[in-house]
């Protein structure tokens, strides 16, 4: 399987839950990363453990196929947390796979991680996400709205 096959499983690994299928594609080695909060998930197993731990009363709905190029993947699905469109682009071992979380409490929150593919298997993860804002009226003259 070739690095971008790799991060396009992880994308419907994650959105899933599958722990089956993260088990077969994470490093033994394995590092996430949630700058934000200041959080390291370091190895496999503290990896694993928090997918299998995460709560499991939010809202989950079908899956349907996948689309795109070979430059970018649509993943049309949610996460546990309702991530209905998860975009995967990039090539060599890096790759950006973006959405937007809508939690159950009405929160909405837009995402990135980047993956990191090494000897077949993701080694890395950085994610960030955060909520939309307003934008500032200063820059309203040189933007689209």
């Amino acid at each position: 399987m070739g690095n971008r096959q790799v991060a396009e499983q992880w994308a419907r690994a994650m959105r899933d839950r599958d722990a089956v299928a993260l088990t077969e594609i994470v490093h033994p080695e394995v590092v996430v990363s949630y700058p934000q909060s200041g959080e390291i998930i370091r190895g496999k197993e503290n990896f694993l453990a928090t997918v299998s731990n995460y709560p499991t009363s939010l809202p989950e709905t079908e899956l349907s196929e996948l689309h795109g190029t070979e430059e970018s993947v649509h993943v049309r699905s949610p996460l546990p947390f309702g991530m209905p469109t998860i975009t995967v682009a990039g090539g060599g071992d890096t790759f950006v796979l973006e959405g937007v979380a809508h939690y159950p409490d009405g929160g909405v929150f837009h995402v990135a991680m980047i993956v990191r593919v090494r000897d077949g298997l993701v080694a890395n993860e950085t994610s960030y996400f955060a909520p939309p804002f307003d934008p500032p009226e200063w820059r309203a003259p040189f933007v689209e709205p």
